[in-house]
């Protein structure tokens, strides 16, 4: 067991973060201002005004972020384990199952989104995957001006980081509620222990670089993580004092033991050689200020006209007059004095702002991506051309799988060790159908009679053990990126309609579930309910057409017999009469004979 720190010590690691990570801080400031159309300083809007230039801005960085997040959107993610040994398939499913549920639970689809924002704006996105007081997995998104950490980490994912943590503001109530002592808390608000760089500041600006903000009663609270060893520590506190301190009670097993982990799980999108962290709006900027400036002069150019003397007779013309009517558009140039062709100035210009806005488009996603090329193409080739656009885009979405990854499994390592308890979860299939799936349930054997405290006998239920017991599986977990199901689905559902107009046999219920109708559950059920209703009376005809093929064949069979009796008794009286007809030949002959016949000559 590590020894407990002082509460110098964890100020000066917190001061370290605080100072050496000041400049980077405000660059992402400056990057966030750069999204919210904060684009001109206050020295270049005085400089426009003394000139009577505009001060607009068009603001292609928050288009290019605001596309990036929706491409981060659609592509939604979904966890799923498996099993690392074949016998562990089930454990698979269901593990697969609890981190849907713990998802579903947190909204984490929502925060995803959340922490993209920062993930691409500032530069890191952080949060923190703990339990509530229940026991139940919990995320909790980190804002980003909140976040610190250590200076000398050089990783994009911070596996390197000897400690992070989260620095927030907090009412003089809510410290004392966290455990520490009302005497100290009023110490601490009595006077200043050091100061904090702005970005640190409360929200809004209106107490200024300290640890505490005596008007408002409130002060600067620190949940530091801290990596001693193998293990991580936590440490929360104040000015006045530390009010908790001890490992992390976050345990993770390994396959070379259990250790104490860190709950924050943080991700930058690009690192420099000076490990300064930033997002995509770093490399917008310059651009952005390209396209402004050049805006404002072009427009500056077409509301002025330049003009220059081509005669003696313009001496006598006050020159500010000159300039003041060739500046309106119905002024009147005083004689002597002629208009000078810009041209050359504007095409210059345009051509620069041309190439700026050609060139900021491609920082962002591009059409492709965006689904704004091919409208009258199928759904599976609108999908083809946006994984092909997205290549430009794979270190920066792919930082941002790899948190999501790191997420899930914090969720996974959580529910192990806090989720002991006998529990139904309820998931909801793609199909709306709502499934309940059993974890940590007792399987019971034959149960056995006990003596109980009073002496009396008593039934006592035997537990041979427990049916997906969450701490018993083991499983790997990776994310399944969630197809645009939409325009599949929906070229699926024409293929079917052209199967059945060519005279395909489709059941109707195959093309409502094929379909996107809103309401296709309930009519495919009506239809269910009304096959029900109707299946004795179908059921009926059927034994009736039975009947009626049964009686029709025993007609045919016996009308073959007749035909077979009518020809065998046809034959037999042909052959009795042929019969006869040979016997009375035969008669005819014998009288013949025995008459005798009479001599020849006679």
């Amino acid at each position: 067991m590590t020894p407990e720190k002082s509460l110098d010590y964890y100020k000066r690691m917190f001061a370290e973060a605080r100072d050496l990570t000041q400049e980077a801080r405000k660059e992402s400031q400056t990057d966030d201002d750069y999204r919210h159309g904060h684009q001109w300083s206050a020295e270049e809007k005085a400089e426009l005004r003394k000139r009577k230039q505009p001060d607009s801005y068009y603001n292609y960085v928050r288009l290019s972020v605001n596309g990036t997040i929706g491409v981060l959107k659609q592509g939604a993610t979904d966890p799923r384990a498996y099993g690392r040994n074949p016998q562990d398939e089930d454990s698979a499913e269901v593990a697969t199952k609890v981190l849907r549920y713990i998802a579903d639970e947190n909204d984490f689809d929502s925060q995803r989104i959340e922490g993209a924002d920062s993930y691409l704006v500032q530069g890191t996105v952080a949060a923190m995957v703990g339990v509530d007081e229940n026991g139940r997995v919990k995320v909790d998104m980190g804002r980003w001006e909140e976040f610190f950490y250590d200076p000398r980490s050089r990783f994009a994912d911070f596996r390197d980081a000897r400690y992070m943590g989260f620095a927030k503001w907090m009412y003089a109530d809510q410290v004392t509620a966290l455990g520490a002592k009302a005497n100290e808390v009023e110490l601490a608000l009595s006077g200043a222990f050091g100061a904090l760089d702005d970005t640190f500041d409360d929200r809004p600006q209106d107490a200024r670089g300290n640890w505490v903000d005596r008007k408002h009663r409130r002060l600067m609270v620190v949940e530091m993580y801290h990596r001693e060893g193998k293990d991580w520590y936590r440490c929360l506190f104040y000015s006045g004092g530390v009010i908790e301190q001890g490992i992390s009670e976050y345990v993770e097993k390994g396959r070379y033991g259990d250790r104490r982990v860190n709950p924050i799980v943080a991700q930058s999108c690009f690192v420099d050689r000076e490990n300064n962290r930033y997002g995509i709006v770093r490399d917008m900027r310059p651009v952005q200020d390209g396209i402004n400036k050049r805006e404002s002069k072009l427009l500056h150019l077409l509301n002025n006209r330049q003009v220059q003397a081509n005669n003696e007779i313009a001496m006598s013309a006050d020159a500010e007059l000159v300039r003041e009517e060739a500046s309106k558009p119905d002024g009147v140039i005083p004689p002597g004095w002629k208009p000078v062709s810009i041209n050359d100035m504007a095409a210059g210009q345009f051509n620069l702002l041309s190439h700026d806005k050609e060139f900021i488009s491609r920082l962002g996603p591009n059409p492709a991506v965006l689904a704004r090329e091919g409208e009258n193409s199928s759904g599976r080739n609108n999908l083809i051309r946006q994984q092909a656009g997205m290549t430009e885009q794979a270190v920066v979405f792919g930082g941002m799988e790899h948190w999501e990854r790191r997420i899930y499994r914090a969720m996974w390592n959580r529910a192990r060790q806090f989720w002991t308890a006998p529990d139904y979860i309820r998931i909801t299939d793609d199909e709306g159908a709502p499934q309940f799936i059993g974890i940590n349930q007792p399987k019971y054997g034959q149960p056995q009679v006990v003596l109980g405290p009073d002496g009396m006998p008593t039934i006592q239920p035997t537990v041979l053990g427990y049916e997906n017991a969450l701490a018993e599986l083991d499983v790997d977990i990776t994310l399944d990126t969630v197809p645009d199901t939409a325009n599949l689905a929906q070229e699926q559902f024409l293929a079917l309609t052209d199967l059945a107009r060519s005279g395909v046999p489709i059941p109707p219920q195959i093309l409502l579930e094929a379909s996107s109708l809103p309401k296709k559950r309930e009519i495919i059920e009506k239809l269910k309910a009304m096959d029900e209703q109707n299946a004795p009376l179908q059921q009926m005809q059927q034994q009736i057409t039975q009947i009626m093929a049964q009686l029709e064949m025993q007609q045919k069979q016996a009308d073959i017999k007749k035909t077979e009796s009518e020809t065998v008794e046809n034959i037999v009286d042909a052959q009795a009469k042929a019969a006869s007809t040979q016997i009375n030949a035969f008669e005819v002959g014998s009288r013949i004979a025995s008459q005798g016949m009479p001599a020849a000559g006679a």
